[in-house]
C-alpha cells in the first residue's frame, strides 16, 4: 500500500508556524520602533538648529541698530575672516560671548533683548552657546579707511549623538559717515 502524503489539518496552524509568525512580526515591530526613535532624534535636532538660526538672525538684526564704533563690534582680533579659526568658538582671539554682551555697559543695555529671550527660553541658558567675532575691513578705494565690519555670528548646541553642531551667520555693518560722505556713493547706490 502506497504511503499517502500528509494532509494539512483544516483545523488551524501548528505551534511552530505560530512562533515563526511571531518572530517575523517582532522583527518588523522592532524596526518600526527604531525608526520612530531616529525620527524623534532628528526632529529634536532640527528644532534646535532652527532655534539656533533664529538666535543668530536676531543677533545680526541687533547689530544693525548698534553704532558702527560700538565696543561689541570692535574687539580686536588677529584672525582673518578667511581663516578657518575665525569660525572656531574655542579660539578666544576677538571672541565676544552673548552672556558678556548682555551685561549693561555704562548704564546702557545693548539691543540684544530678543536674542537673550530666545537664548533663555529654548531650554537651559547653557544649551546654546552664542558668540561672534568681528573684523574691520579697510577699503583700498577710500585710502584704506575702514568702512565696514564683517561679523561672524556663531551659535553652538549639543546634538543627540553627544557632539556639538554650530550655526554660522554673517552680518556686515557699514559706517554711514564714510559711505555718505564719499562722492562715489551715488554710483554705488
Amino acid at each position: 500500500m502506497p504511503l499517502r502524503p500528509a494532509r494539512l489539518s483544516p483545523r488551524g496552524t501548528s505551534l511552530i508556524e505560530a512562533m515563526a509568525a511571531l518572530v517575523v512580526f517582532s522583527v518588523g515591530i522592532l524596526g518600526v520602533m527604531q525608526m520612530n526613535v531616529l525620527a524623534s532624534q532628528q526632529n529634536n535636532l532640527a528644532r534646535a538648529q532652527t532655534a539656533a538660526s533664529r538666535i543668530a538672525r536676531d543677533v545680526a538684526d541687533s547689530f544693525e541698530r548698534l553704532p558702527f564704533n560700538h565696543p561689541m563690534l570692535n574687539k580686536p582680533t588677529g584672525l582673518l575672516d578667511t581663516d578657518p579659526a575665525f569660525g572656531d568658538m574655542t579660539n578666544t582671539d576677538g571672541l565676544v560671548k552673548l552672556q558678556d554682551a548682555i551685561i549693561p555697559v555704562a548704564g546702557v543695555r545693548p539691543i540684544l533683548g530678543a536674542a537673550d529671550a530666545i537664548f533663555s527660553s529654548e531650554g537651559q541658558s547653557n544649551f546654546y552657546q552664542v558668540a561672534w567675532r568681528a573684523r574691520q575691513i579697510p577699503d583700498p578705494d577710500r585710502g584704506n579707511q575702514v568702512d565696514q565690519i564683517r561679523v561672524l555670528i556663531m551659535v553652538r548646541f549639543p546634538t543627540p549623538g553627544g557632539g556639538m553642531r554650530q550655526v554660522n551667520t554673517w552680518a556686515i555693518k557699514t559706517d554711514p559717515k564714510v559711505v555718505v560722505a564719499d562722492p562715489q556713493t551715488s554710483l554705488e547706490f
